[in-house]
């Protein structure tokens, strides 16, 4: 079940981000899932979903860890662009009532985005990463 729901989390949210993309955030930046065979290629935003837990009182109901990384390359874009893209990216997933209205059908339904943690930092191949956090209550079938 676990992966069913994350596979679902992250294909429509990744679908749904690339839709409702604010004006800010370039369109030639790809928004990709997490283990998939794309290439990436900096800038990019990706979708990840993990440790799922099951939601006993809820038949195909789980909570999820979500994360969505901003990476970019220091020698292409300023800090301040990467720090907008990234409070873009928060400002957007905070209308949680659009989200369940632009995703929620008969075989998915986002219950709740709870926003849990940000960071940004430098990675090894001169470039950056912010890591958006947030938990999902998602049902899927």
């Amino acid at each position: 079940m676990s992966n069913l729901i994350e596979d679902a989390l992250t294909s429509n949210l990744a679908a749904w981000l690339n839709d409702n993309r604010p004006d800010a955030i370039p369109v030639t930046i790809p928004i990709q899932v997490a283990n998939r065979d794309e290439l990436r290629t900096r800038p990019c935003i990706v979708v990840a979903a993990s440790d799922t837990k099951p939601v006993s009182a809820m038949r195909h109901t789980a909570r999820i860890k979500l994360d969505l990384h901003l990476f970019t390359q220091v020698d292409d874009t300023p800090a301040s662009e990467h720090a907008i893209w990234a409070s873009e990216l928060v400002r957007l997933l905070a209308d949680v009532a659009t989200l369940r209205t632009d995703l929620n059908d008969d075989t998915f339904c986002l219950h709740d985005l709870l926003m849990r943690e940000s960071a940004t930092t430098p990675d090894e191949t001169r470039g950056r990463e912010t890591v958006v956090s947030y938990e999902a209550v998602v049902s899927a079938v």
